[in-house]
């Protein structure tokens, strides 16, 4: 096999190079799920519960929505922009049950302080779509860009969407820290500073074959896109350090021979 490898290498390289272009388009088409829900067996409560309430009331995820210092007059002006936003079913609050009019000292104890406390006040948003639904994701979004600084919003909905915001900026961080690590270590210890860019160029065409086969599967989890790069360039870059070692060892013995010195390199490693 070794044999085979070193003798087709031109077309296995040209047909590696042209791979990228399928793989590209999948990892492009792969949908990253951030549900940790989804990974639960359907027939517990919880995944019962979250169908039964969008396939029979139309509402799924909800959200805690939290405002601070404002007027009941610009908190209804707030509540009305966030019912247009589009899967927002509805919203519940103060409005909800009594007329913004009505002092809210005059109300029972229990009632008004379930949307007030101090000088904060809680709306509770329903969407029609499921707590990790793009669509809820993008409706969370769309929320915050309405809300000023000093209104928050909770709910798992909302830990979900800062979730898919963090992994997506920061894994790249990761991934160029790990690489400019990689070089530096392999630059110092490799006969030549060429070696480190050769593994590191082979090693993510293989993480892009990797996530790019992930579109047969439909989607992937958002951990396994976080892990999956830095994970299998860590696991790879061993395998590389160890083919050219060997090879180095076969040359010795099979001298200007270097195709038989890395068929032997290969089946050695």
């Amino acid at each position: 096999l070794g044999r085979k490898i070193v003798k087709f290498r031109i077309p296995i390289f040209i047909i590696s190079i042209l791979l990228l272009i399928p793989a590209t388009i999948g990892y492009i088409k792969t949908r990253v799920n951030y549900d940790i829900l989804c990974y639960l067996p359907e027939e517990i409560e919880t995944m019962k519960g979250q169908d039964i309430l969008v396939d029979e009331f139309g509402t799924g995820a909800y959200s805690m929505f939290i405002c601070e210092g404002m007027e009941n007059k610009d908190a209804v002006k707030l509540k009305s922009q966030i019912e247009d936003v589009e899967h927002v079913e509805r919203v519940v609050w103060y409005d909800s049950c009594a007329d913004i009019s009505i002092p809210m000292e005059m109300l029972p104890e229990k009632s008004r302080t379930a949307f007030n406390s101090d000088d904060s006040t809680m709306m509770f948003i329903i969407f029609d779509t499921t707590t990790s639904a793009d669509e809820t994701m993008d409706a969370i979004e769309n929320i915050r860009e309405i809300a000023g600084k000093q209104c928050f919003l909770s709910g798992m909905s909302a830990i979900v969407t800062d979730t898919k915001n963090l992994a997506e900026s920061e894994v790249a961080i990761y991934v160029v820290i790990a690489v400019i690590l990689s070089c530096i270590v392999l630059a110092l210890t490799m006969v030549s500073y060429l070696i480190p860019i050769l593994f590191l160029l082979s090693i993510g065409i293989a993480i892009l074959y990797n996530m790019g086969t992930n579109v047969f599967k439909g989607e992937i989890s958002y951990i396994t896109k976080a892990l999956s790069a830095v994970l299998q360039l860590g696991v790879t870059m061993d395998y590389s350090i160890f083919l050219w070692h060997s090879y180095q060892e076969k040359k010795e013995i099979y001298g200007e021979d270097h195709k038989e010195a890395m068929a032997q390199a290969i089946a050695a490693t």
